[in-house]
């Protein structure tokens, strides 16, 4: 078991340093015939203006470059969109702050209106000329020009503060957009997260960690079969409950959304159990105090299955656990006493701690998602294991049940 889990998660951490080399993040590319293709976008950590796309399915996949004309744009998720525009006999992706009829582009500098009817005007205070609905306008800077757009219905006002800004005249393209009738959508001026540092290129926007706490409580089932029949085994009716900590690592399988995911956690609790016990045979009677510790660091691996694509997705997991008790320590302390009420007390340490558990585990659970960085989760989960004691000749399972709080704000 242990060598599967430590085969796992080599494979997961290599697959993390292969990607780290580039930075992508989830994202899609707009194709000439208007359809949409996701995957990963190498990042554009700064700049309004590229002259390629790097694109791939997903993590592990063959990287694609795209040139201006092999595709109409690109975008980011929930970031920034790139559209594909010539000026002159150059080619070369320019960012997008609306997307309509009318689009406006930005270049870090400079605006530009581009779309149906209209070529790359930039938006200055400058004069010129253009081709509007199939007429020649002349205009006298941004204001002018926008005054002039087509507007039959007499739909559209320009405002009379209009600053030229990116922001506003954002706001303002996308309202002449839709007082025509068409739809508009406004892009960010830049994507999510700016810029990572290099540990967190091992899956950037893909693959999730951190913290995790919570309860656990564990119940150790261990009956005598014919072969141990003189050994004394405690009897737990009860469940000890215990806090536990860790960390975790989430990576999805799916390319663009984590309908399906990898979990890896790391947990750590202590834990001192007291049972007592009292049996009477033939007028003996036998009283024992029992105490069973240890410490556990415990690696559950499991597969998440999320649904919804909203901020509130609820999760079901199953996977395997192992774990392995460190210090662990039973003893026996007890007395005998007999017909004419004689004590005798006695130590009895013949059981000895199992130094690791393994088993199954399913859960259910809520997460809820800030963006695409910081979420907070609350899960219910069952385990089944092996036994707690090393001793041969007994019939024994461990059964736990946690409830896990984990939150992720790297």
């Amino acid at each position: 078991m242990k060598r599967y889990l430590l085969t796992a998660v080599m494979t997961i951490f290599f697959t993390g340093f292969v990607s780290s080399q580039k930075e992508f993040l989830n994202g899609y590319i707009i194709k000439n015939d208007g359809s949409y293709t996701y995957g990963q976008v190498a990042n554009i950590s700064k700049g309004y203006s590229v002259e390629e796309c790097l694109f791939r399915w997903f993590d592990i996949s063959a990287v694609y470059s795209f040139k201006p004309e092999e595709i109409r744009a690109f975008g980011f998720t929930y970031g920034m969109r790139y559209k594909s525009v010539m000026s002159g006999k150059r080619g070369f992706f320019m960012a997008c702050l609306v997307d309509g009829k009318v689009d406006l582009l930005y270049d870090g500098k400079k605006m530009y209106l581009d779309g149906e009817g209209i070529d790359l005007i930039p938006l200055d205070n400058g004069s010129g000329s253009t081709i509007l609905d199939g007429k020649r306008v002349s205009f006298k800077g941004y204001r002018d020009l926008l005054e002039k757009l087509p507007d039959p219905g007499d739909n559209f006002t320009v405002p009379s503060d209009l600053p030229l800004s990116p922001e506003k005249m954002a706001e303002v393209i996308a309202a002449y957009n839709k007082s025509q009738g068409t739809d508009a959508t406004m892009l960010a001026m830049k994507n999510p997260g700016g810029v990572h540092e290099e540990m967190r290129n091992l899956g950037l926007l893909v693959s999730n960690y951190g913290f995790l706490a919570g309860m656990n409580a564990s119940r150790y089932d261990a009956r005598k079969v014919v072969a141990a029949r003189n050994l004394f085994v405690p009897e737990m009716d009860f469940f000890e409950v215990i806090p536990v900590a860790g960390a975790f690592f989430n990576r999805p399988l799916s390319r663009n959304r984590d309908f399906l995911s990898l979990n890896l956690e790391v947990m750590v609790f202590s834990t001192n159990i007291y049972m007592y016990s009292e049996t009477v045979q033939s007028s003996v009677t036998t009283r024992s105090d029992i105490t069973l510790s240890y410490t556990g660091i415990k690696i559950p691996l499991s597969l998440r299955l999320t649904f919804l694509e909203g901020s509130y997705k609820p999760f079901i997991n199953a996977g395997l656990f192992a774990m392995v008790n460190h210090g662990g320590k039973y003893t026996r302390d007890g007395e005998v006493e007999n017909s004419m009420h004689v004590v005798r007390p006695f130590t009895d340490n013949s059981l000895t701690v199992s130094k690791t558990i393994n088993g199954f585990l399913g859960g259910i659970g809520m997460k809820k998602e800030f963006n695409l960085k910081q979420s907070i989760s609350l899960e219910f989960r069952a385990e089944y294991g092996s036994g707690i004691y090393a001793q041969d000749g007994l019939k024994q399972n461990t059964l736990s049940f946690n409830v896990i709080a984990a939150i992720d704000f790297f």
